[in-house]
Order: C-alpha cells, then sequence, then structure tokens
C-alpha cells in the first residue's frame, strides 16, 4: 500500500508541476484517486463567503467542477453531522452506506477549517486519512490563494470602476462650471446694452456660442396673442434680423406645454423643424418661455438643424436658466432687483459645483496614495509617513525600525512566467504581507519594482527580528512556484524573500538617508548570503 501511495504522490507532483489553476489540480487529483485506490464518488466542499458550498463532484456521471462554488445537495443528516463532529479532528474514517467507506480529511489553512473532502473507496480498498494529508494540505492552499486572487481582482475591479467614475464627473463638472462662467459672462453683455434691440441681438448671437445651440431665435408676444419676431437664426447659422417676422400664436404643441400649462421649458426629439412657418428638416427641438410673473412675454428657440449633436444633461437646467436671464433683461424696470438675485443664484451654484469638485479631487488625491497595482500605500505615502515618525522618534528619544524587503530573482521570475505573472505574484505578495504587522503607527508599503519597505516607529530591534521571521515565515506559507532556473532542475522551488533590517534612535549626529543607507546594506548583505533570509545592521 506505502508504494501505491508512493507512487500515486509521484504521478500527482509531476502532473501538478505545470497545473496554474486550482480546476486544473482538483481534476488531477481526481483522475488519480481513480486510477490509484478505485475511488468512484467524491466531493470537494469549501467555505465560500461564510457558506458551505460544493466546489467538485465525482460521480458516475463524470468530475464536476463549480466555480463559484454551488450549494450542496447533500441530504444525508448522519453525514452533516460527522463532518461537524470531525470539523475540528484531524482526520477520520466514517462509514455511512452499505458496500463503501468514506474516507473524510478536512482542509485546513494556518489551523482554520476552510473545506472537506469526503471521498467513497471500496470496503475493500485499504487506504486511510493519513494517506492523503498531503493532497489537503496541497488542496487548502490552493483553494485559499485562488480565493484571494478572486477578492484581490473583484477590489481591482471596484478600484479601476471608482477612478473612471470619478474621471467622469470630474470632466461633467467642469463643463458644467464652463456653462455656469459663459452664462454669467452673457448677463453681463446684456446689463451693458444700452438698447433692446442690442441685448437681444447679443441674447442670440452670444447665447449660440456659450451654450453650443445650433439655432436660437426669441420671439416676443403683443397683447393680441401674436408672436413676433427679433433675432433669429438662419438655415446657414447666421444671427439674422427677423423683425419683419410676425404671426399669430401656433396651436402647437410647445403653446401648449409652455403657455397653458405654464411651464418653463418644452422638448421634443425627432420632430419637425421650421424657418419662417416652412418645415427645413427635423431634429429636437426647444422652447424657453418667457414670463412676466404668470404672464407669457415669449419663447426663446433653440433646434440643432445645423449639427444634429443631441443635447447633453446640463442643457435642460441651463436653457431654463438662459431664459430667466433673457426675461429678465427684456422687463428693463425690474432688470436691476432681478438681476443681482440671478447672479446671485449663479454664484451660488457655481460655489456648489467647486465644492463638489474639491471632494471629487479629495477623493483622487486618496487613491493617488494607493499602489495601483498591489492596492496597499505607496512610496509617497512611505515617504511622507518617515519623515514625520523619524522627527517624532528624534524629539521623543524612541526607536525606529526598519525593514526593506526584496523578492529573491524576481527578474527572472518575470523573463519565465511573463509580467502577468509577475504583476499576479506582487499582488499576492503584498496582501499577505501586509497582514504580518498591523499594530497602530506601522507602516507596510511598496517601494518599488519588486521592494517593499515595512516601517515600525517605536519597536525595538527584537521586535524588527521578529517581524523579519513572521515575513519570511508568510513568504513560505504562500509557497508560490518559482520557474526552474535551468531544465535539469527538477526541485520543486518556490518565491523567496530577502531582508534587511535595522534599528535607531535618532539624534542629531544621524539622518535619515544614514539609516535608509544601513538597512539597504543589510538587504544586500542579506543577498550576498544566499538570499531566503534576513540580516541585521
Amino acid at each position: 500500500m506505502n508504494e501505491q501511495v508512493a507512487l500515486f504522490y509521484q504521478t500527482i507532483a509531476k502532473q501538478c508541476s505545470n497545473a496554474h489553476s486550482l480546476r486544473t489540480i482538483c481534476e488531477l487529483i481526481c483522475r488519480n484517486l481513480i486510477q490509484f485506490f478505485s475511488v468512484n464518488h467524491l466531493q470537494l466542499i469549501i467555505k465560500y463567503n461564510n457558506e458551505w458550498k460544493l466546489l467538485l463532484d465525482l460521480n458516475s456521471k463524470g468530475i464536476q467542477y463549480h466555480f463559484p462554488p454551488i450549494a450542496t445537495t447533500q441530504k444525508n443528516e448522519h453525514y452533516y453531522k460527522n463532518i461537524h463532529y470531525y470539523a475540528n479532528k484531524t482526520t477520520a474514517s466514517i462509514d455511512i452506506l452499505p458496500n463503501y467507506r468514506y474516507v473524510l480529511i478536512p482542509l485546513k489553512h494556518r489551523s482554520v477549517i476552510i473545506g472537506h473532502l469526503t471521498i467513497a473507496v471500496p470496503l475493500t480498498s485499504h487506504l486511510v486519512p493519513k494517506h492523503l494529508a498531503i493532497v489537503a494540505s496541497l488542496l487548502a492552499t490552493e483553494i485559499k490563494t485562488s480565493l484571494e486572487k478572486q477578492t484581490t481582482k473583484h477590489h481591482s475591479l471596484s478600484r479601476m470602476n471608482t477612478e473612471k467614475e470619478l474621471l467622469s464627473t470630474k470632466e461633467q463638472q467642469q463643463a458644467l462650471l464652463n456653462q455656469l462662467q459663459s452664462m454669467h459672462d452673457i448677463s453681463f453683455q446684456l446689463w451693458r446694452c444700452s438698447s433692446m434691440r442690442d441685448m437681444l441681438f447679443i441674447a442670440i448671437d452670444e447665447g449660440k456660442k456659450q451654450l453650443h445651440i445650433d439655432r436660437m431665435a426669441i420671439f416676443l408676444f403683443d397683447e393680441q396673442q401674436n408672436m413676433h419676431g427679433t433675432f433669429g437664426t438662419d438655415i446657414d447659422g447666421e444671427t439674422v434680423d427677423e423683425f419683419y417676422f410676425s404671426s399669430p400664436i401656433p396651436n402647437q404643441w410647445y403653446a401648449s406645454k409652455t403657455l397653458k400649462d405654464k411651464e418653463y421649458i418644452a422638448f421634443q426629439e425627432n420632430t419637425p423643424l421650421f424657418h419662417d412657418l416652412k418645415q427645413i428638416g427635423f431634429g429636437w427641438s426647444a422652447y424657453i418661455a418667457l414670463w412676466d410673473e404668470d404672464t407669457p412675454i415669449g419663447w426663446i428657440a433653440c433646434d440643432n438643424l445645423l449639427t444634429g449633436q443631441p443635447l447633453r444633461n446640463y442643457h435642460h437646467q441651463l436653457l431654463k436658466q438662459y431664459g430667466f436671464i433673457v426675461s429678465q433683461h427684456i422687463l428693463r424696470l425690474q432688470a436691476a432687483d432681478n438681476l443681482i438675485q440671478l447672479n446671485h443664484d449663479l454664484e451660488q451654484r457655481v460655489q456648489s459645483r467647486t465644492e463638489a469638485l474639491n471632494k471629487a479631487n479629495e477623493q483622487l488625491q486618496k487613491l493617488s496614495r494607493i499602489d495601483s497595482l498591489t492596492n496597499i500605500a505607496n512610496r509617497r505615502v512611505f515617504d511622507e509617513t518617515v519623515v514625520t515618525e523619524w522627527r517624532r522618534a528624534s524629539r521623543l528619544a524612541l526607536p525606529v525600525s526598519l525593514l526593506i524587503l526584496d523578492i529573491d530573482n524576481f527578474k527572472t521570475y518575470n523573463d519565465k512566467l511573463g509580467h502577468a505573472a509577475g504583476d499576479q505574484c506582487l499582488k499576492t505578495i503584498a496582501t499577505s504581507l501586509s497582514k504580518v504587522e498591523r499594530r497602530a503607527g506601522t507602516l507596510f508599503a511598496r517601494y518599488g519594482g519588486e521592494e517593499f519597505v515595512l516601517l515600525l516607529p517605536g519597536q525595538d530591534q527584537q521586535a524588527a527580528i521578529e517581524n523579519a521571521k513572521r515575513l519570511i515565515d508568510a513568504i513560505h506559507q504562500l509557497a508560490l512556484p518559482f520557474p526552474s532556473l535551468t531544465s535539469n532542475d527538477k526541485t520543486p522551488a518556490i518565491v523567496t524573500i530577502s531582508i534587511g533590517v535595522s534599528t535607531i534612535i535618532p539624534s542629531k549626529k544621524t539622518t535619515y538617508c544614514d539609516f535608509f543607507q544601513q538597512v539597504d546594506t543589510a538587504l544586500y548583505q542579506a543577498k550576498a548570503d544566499g538570499k531566503n533570509c534576513y540580516r541585521v545592521l
């Protein structure tokens, strides 16, 4: 039996050496269990989102792999009682159904149960749980790594989406601020006009330019419910004199929407467009009603005849505000008081948008302090923090410890597996090592490339050494496969790190640059001494 188990593990090691996914490893293990031990049923249940779910099922239908894991259909109460009973045991063999012997193996990662492997073998089989202890350890590590990768990927996507939303919001806010500023500029020009004719011309000519509208025209009403042209836009986009135009107010959709329903603005898409009451095309059309309190005094008509460009989201509010401005300037007797209030409202809007933009900038500033690849603090944060902690330690005569970590042979890793794998390696290591030391004041950051730093304010040399040991142990626990350096190299290798360690109590005779150089020298000593170790200076 021992020879059979040994051959089983030799086969697993050989086949899994080139496997890069949890699914491939699970399926390879299943096939070899069938071949070597006549296994005819197997279930791999893992803890996923705080629920026990089925990851892999081997039965008469073959091997079914489920990711994300699915709810198990197991209804055997005795089975679940045994799982619960053996959850804190090492391994166990239980009998549930006739003619079969079930081998139940909890999967542990750092002494925490993260799954269960249940295997059905014939009663004549000599397979016992201890034979599969290494398989259990391999599966536990791969499951934990796979789940952590999914979490890291989710966080990365979430961060990217947030950055895109912030950028889009910033652009929209800037465009709106520009438009509001343009509205303010037009209002000032209108106020300086000494005649109604000049004011109406500027209202149309500048309004088109500043608000990015193809065509605009202003029509004024008389007491007999007729409308009269003032200045408008011809079919070539030029501002022209249309005082010759006069017509009864038409019984059109916009008249009902604005005058009868007392709405300030009416929009309609894909509608006929007119000039001198003749249809000249199709597009969107907008009519902004001009009011003297409850009395309509005219319209501002707009359309997109020339370019066919759609309205932006903020145009609805801007055109409504523009109608207010023109109304107030037409009503000259009330212009002074109303214009002051209108300018005040516009300034409040500019201030509100500015505050929103500042908040967006603050959020972007926070994101700029996070390393985009590893999602931990970046060098900028470290450079700022270490200066602050150095001054505080010098003032209070406290120790400062610093560790510089470097991934061994990382260039070879990139050359062998590619930069995508190298990036994933950096993410995995950063996620794992950032959890090693979480006491208040400590900082784990990416310094650059494959280098990381761990700043330990107030911690002495012994504490720094303990942290170095824990960091190296954490890397060993990850057991990230390292590609063979030569074609004849059959020894399984993992990614390792080298660490430089130093502790100092700052004084007037010492500088941070000298201290950092000392830690860097310790790192080079660790590299020179064979790597995969730490050195203290």
